[in-house]
């Protein structure tokens, strides 16, 4: 009697000799897709902190320029404004007479806004990381007895100083100041 050895049948895995692993097409394919994918992710990257940089400076002029035509847009509403009449927008300069800071004159020198109270040294109100390209002041009834509420359209580019890419913002805004005195002093 003849005794049979029973053997387990080897799975043939389609590799010569046995061998299990990868062919070097497979490696190079395999390694292709991941540095694709690596080099999007580091593209994305970059994009993200590019956008987050312009961001960044956006919100700095916004900031800044805000806070210079609030300043200007307080002292206009509570002041005088007497004869500059600038319909068409060519006013650089804005002179009023404050209540209790006197003759106050809003200009920009050099890309910074500067404010001169009642004869004094004219001092920035901006700070140096913003540049006030253009600022230009339309003034409407502003001559005596011409029954208009005298109003200050502030109209204004700004962009940043500092950084790869100049970013410029255009504002303008509106202010009608209380003061009606040259309304009701001249029959």
């Amino acid at each position: 009697m003849k005794h049979k050895t029973l053997r387990k049948p080897t799975q043939d895995s389609g590799f010569k000799n046995q061998e299990r692993g990868f062919t070097i097409v497979e490696v190079l394919i395999t390694s292709l897709i991941f540095s694709i994918i690596g080099m999007s992710v580091s593209a994305i990257f970059v994009q993200i902190v590019s956008l987050q940089r312009r961001t960044l400076a956006t919100q700095k002029i916004q900031d800044n320029s805000l806070f210079v035509l609030e300043v200007m847009s307080r002292d206009i509403r509570v002041s005088r404004i007497a004869n500059q009449e600038s319909p068409n927008c060519d006013l650089t300069t804005l002179t009023i007479t404050h209540p209790s800071k006197g003759a106050v004159v809003y200009r920009v020198n050099n890309g910074s806004v500067e404010k001169n109270e009642n004869g004094g040294a004219f001092l920035a109100v901006s700070t140096p990381s913003v540049n006030f390209a253009r600022m230009n002041f339309c003034v409407k009834g502003s001559l005596a007895n011409d029954k208009q509420t005298p109003r200050v359209a502030i109209l204004t580019t700004v962009e940043n100083r500092t950084g790869k890419e100049i970013i410029q913002i255009n504002l303008q805004t509106s202010v009608s100041s209380r003061d009606v005195i040259d309304e009701f002093s001249y029959p």
